[in-house]
């Protein structure tokens, strides 16, 4: 991992200023710089008002412990979603011990998970989602859920399994947590909600841009994006992946609005 350190000798390396600086100094990560992102969806049947949350890139145990499980909680109940949809990368390493997380973890809603690169490795692959299920979390990889009117798609981390595509090719409107967001590209069947971390915005945005992005976050790094019968959300997250530090990209939550 790249300590403060290093890498504050790699922006001055780099020429970065003062401000680049002093936005590293404020820039607080969470709970305190979360922001809450709104975004609204043309409602299926039957959804219209309902609301969702959708959480990524926790990475429980790189400087997110019980207190700020306790604080995403907190967060979670005062917006009083319909449901929480959680995006991977719940533990920043596939043997993490979520204790702590499920600990905290009471969201008044049903919770649907699927899992990220970091929860994932071939040695290792069931032992994040098996604390997810004991946590009482609905795990969702390579899976399909009817819910209320929907179908809930989960596909595990493309960079560690073997996505099943077929899953897609279910009637009606699906709502789908795909890790990575530059595999929208295969998801070429209509009615479709594509819902993405891992680029984690880039962590660290420079006049707007993303300074460094991981394979499979490259197109389509932060935001909104759609073509006809599909949209595709793109969360910054509210975790770190590797150096602890976010520069004009705070920790995110996506609030889905159906209307």
């Amino acid at each position: 991992m790249i300590t403060r350190r290093h890498f504050l000798h790699l922006l001055l390396g780099a020429g970065v200023g003062g401000a680049a600086l002093e936005a590293w100094t404020h820039d607080t990560p969470f709970p305190r710089a979360c922001r809450v992102h709104a975004a609204t969806i043309p409602a299926p049947a039957g959804w219209a008002g309902k609301k969702a949350l959708f959480i990524t890139d926790v990475h429980y145990g790189n400087l997110f412990g019980p207190a700020e499980a306790a604080a995403l909680t907190a967060m979670v109940r005062r917006e009083a979603p319909d449901l929480v949809l959680m995006g991977g990368d719940l533990a920043h390493t596939p043997r993490m011990d979520l204790t702590g997380f499920f600990a905290a973890w009471a969201p008044g809603c049903p919770t649907f998970f699927s899992p990220g690169n970091h929860d994932l490795n071939r040695r290792a692959s069931g032992t994040i989602l098996a604390q997810a299920r004991a946590g009482g979390i609905e795990v969702l990889n390579n899976t399909n859920l009817p819910w209320n009117g929907v179908t809930l798609t989960g596909l595990p981390s493309a960079l560690r399994e073997e996505q099943r595509l077929n899953l897609l090719k279910a009637p009606g409107f699906k709502i789908v947590l795909g890790h990575e967001p530059d595999e929208w590209d295969r998801y070429r069947q209509p009615d479709l909600l594509h819902l993405a971390g891992h680029t984690h915005g880039g962590q660290i945005r420079l006049l707007g841009r993303p300074v460094r992005l991981p394979p499979l976050g490259r197109k389509y790094p932060l935001g909104e994006y759609t073509r006809p019968g599909s949209t595709l959300i793109v969360s910054a997250g509210i975790g770190y992946a590797e150096a602890p530090i976010r520069i004009n990209c705070p920790p995110q939550i996506i609030r889905l609005v159906f209307v």
